[in-house]
């Protein structure tokens, strides 16, 4: 079986329903999942659709933090931590999904969320906040000064910025704003399925050549317009298409597995037990052994040690 790093998960949504502070919900109802699946190393996303305010961000972010300190998992918080080979039980990264709650004090705020173990945020869900705009949002309107700020202090930090849920006009903001090269944690190619949250070919020939990475996304409305074809082969269609354009070295994992949210979805890369159905598609997508191992892991290995 081969391992596999997962850019996002939204574990915070998973934890939720049934954490008390007193056992591990990851533990008890999820890792032996992604041990099933291969699932090696797994983001753990605090999500905010852009309701909540700073107290209810710090809220979620904490409680993430102690089921994964309860589970006995290792949290990953520096690139020199991260081993070639897998350990034992499944490591997680903490991410942050949206940042309405930052109004004052950007830097100050993201620093917080640093202390905390997270090292992957994106600045706005759908949203439209005080420092960028998401998909949903205004067309015209990308990152503001606040957020400028804020990138630069990510920046600083070495914590990576993601750019999936940005709408285009702050996806090239970012990239001209920061120094760093940028990772869309789970987007697949618009080409291929037009929603909004896909990425254009520049976008992904632009964010490739500035060294980022770009996570295939397994929730079913990105992977095609057609019903029919929303699996995991034709997720991995996304992941030839993206490294013919922009080379292997691009592609990675962000499932995005709707079971973390509750998802009402019938296809065959709902849940983490399902990993290697993905690394199938690849293997009839023509990739070779090593090839799929870069997709699987390899490439966010590297990409963190270089940048987080």
């Amino acid at each position: 079986m081969i391992p596999v790093f997962d850019l996002h998960a939204d574990l915070a949504e998973a934890i939720r329903p049934s954490f008390t502070g007193s056992g591990s919900v990851l533990k008890k109802d999820w890792m032996p999942l992604m041990k099933q699946g291969g699932i090696a190393w797994s983001a753990a996303a605090s999500f905010f659709d852009g309701s909540q305010n700073w107290e209810e961000m710090q809220e979620c972010v904490r409680m993430v933090r102690r089921d994964i300190e309860q589970s006995g998992a290792r949290l990953i918080l520096s690139g020199d931590e991260l081993k070639d080979e897998p350990d034992e039980e499944t490591a997680f990264l903490m991410t942050v999904e949206g940042m309405c709650g930052i109004h004052e004090n950007p830097e100050e705020k993201i620093e917080w969320l640093y202390e905390q173990g997270n090292r992957i945020g994106s600045l706005a869900w759908n949203d439209q906040n005080d420092l960028a705009t998401g998909a949903m949002g205004d067309p015209a309107r990308g990152l503001t000064e606040a957020g400028k700020r804020v990138i630069r202090k990510m920046n600083d930090l070495h914590m990576i910025i993601d750019v999936s849920h940005a709408n285009e006009k702050t996806f090239w903001d970012i990239l001209d704003e920061s120094t760093v090269p940028v990772i869309a944690t789970h987007s697949n190619a618009k080409k291929l399925c037009g929603v909004e949250r896909n990425l254009t070919n520049q976008q992904i020939r632009a964010l490739a050549q500035k060294g980022g990475l770009i996570g295939m996304n397994a929730c079913e409305m990105f992977i095609s317009d057609d019903p029919a074809k929303r699996s995991a082969a034709n997720l991995a269609a996304h992941a030839r298409w993206i490294a013919d354009i922009a080379g292997v070295q691009a592609v990675a994992c962000g499932f995005d597995f709707g079971v973390y949210y509750g998802a009402d979805e019938s296809h065959n890369l709902l849940s983490p037990e399902q990993t290697q159905n993905f690394i199938e598609g690849l293997r009839k997508e023509g990739f070779n052994e090593e090839e799929i191992k870069d997709i699987a892991y390899r490439n966010v290995l590297r990409f963190l040690r270089n940048y987080m």
